[in-house]
């Protein structure tokens, strides 16, 4: 078995705007960095959902969270999402929009939110995720990205 280091096998290669939205697509974590006042990065792992055609990802959060307080102050934001390896990344950079806060089960908040998860086979499920999203205070970041890049390294066979 070789070792590669430094210098040895190929470098990274970019990657393209497909290669870069199937691995979002491929993917259900990330880290979501927002700006501190202080200028320094806060990161969250946060569970999302992208729309390629829209280019915009969608996170479902609690309305007291700091990444809320943050991006209520300043918008530009990334998600970083690495492959199932670590050998490749991709990140999506742009400006949040913040929901309004799902207070009513099935309202316009609540829907997009329960289109964020697999469909419930049961009814009653459905009703009862919509009514814990407004006692979660949930609302829906979306980030309108405006830039992806990443890269892949791809490995000689052994």
């Amino acid at each position: 078995m070789s070792q590669h280091g430094p210098g040895q096998g190929p470098g990274p290669r970019s990657l393209g705007d497909e290669d870069l939205s199937r691995m979002l697509a491929g993917q259900r974590f990330g880290a979501l960095a927002t700006n501190k006042s202080s200028g320094h990065p806060h990161l969250s792992t946060v569970l999302y959902t992208w729309d390629p055609g829209q280019r915009v990802v969608r996170v479902s959060t609690v309305a007291d969270r700091l990444k809320v307080r943050q991006l209520h102050k300043d918008p530009r934001a990334a998600l970083y999402v690495a492959s199932a390896d670590f050998w490749s990344y991709a990140v999506a950079e742009g400006l949040a929009e913040l929901s309004p806060v799902s207070d009513e089960p099935g309202d316009e908040v609540g829907r997009e939110l329960l289109a964020m998860q697999p469909p419930f086979a049961d009814p009653a499920a459905e009703s009862a995720f919509l009514s814990q999203m407004v006692a979660d205070r949930r609302l829906v970041i979306r980030l309108r990205v405006s830039r992806l890049y990443g890269t892949a390294l791809d490995l000689p066979s052994e």
